[in-house]
């Protein structure tokens, strides 16, 4: 039997954090859940996550910085971010894999994070390379030593 992917949900809103939970776990996610930001930073540095999906408003850290940390320390993690905006603010850190507003199907997003962990996981047999291989195919042609 496969296992579950794993999930940490954050959001400060208690009540909506159960009923993610719930959701995900309808889907056949296994999911961690904690209403503060830096409790999730403390929880992201010593489990693994097969993905992270954050509330953007929240008091601390905002969804933006929080997501900023988590691609930092592991860039293939794929994080989503969730507001009750329809889009994020100008200036907010550019280091999600997708936003969804609230009022979008549960549905899709539950398919797009298993897209996303699907994607991050696979080992390029589909030609998929991940940017951190890009990067440093990148820089190795820059530098002459490809």
């Amino acid at each position: 039997m496969a296992q579950k992917p794993t999930l940490l949900c954050v959001d400060d809103d208690v009540q909506c954090l159960a009923v993610r939970k719930m959701m995900f776990e309808a889907f056949g996610f296994n999911v961690t859940t904690t209403p503060d930001p830096r409790q999730a930073l403390r929880l992201y540095a010593i489990q693994h996550f097969d993905a992270a999906v954050l509330d953007f408003q929240m008091p601390h850290i905002d969804g933006g910085e929080l997501a900023k940390s988590m691609k930092v320390s592991r860039p293939e993690v794929p994080v989503v971010i969730l507001s009750g905006m329809p889009y994020l603010p100008d200036g907010t850190p550019q280091y999600y894999d997708r936003f969804f507003c609230k009022t979008e199907s549960a549905i899709k997003l539950a398919q797009e994070i298993q897209n996303l962990i699907s994607t991050s996981s696979s080992s390029g047999g589909n030609g998929h390379v991940t940017i951190a291989k890009r990067v440093l195919a990148t820089a190795g042609i820059l530098v002459g030593f490809a």
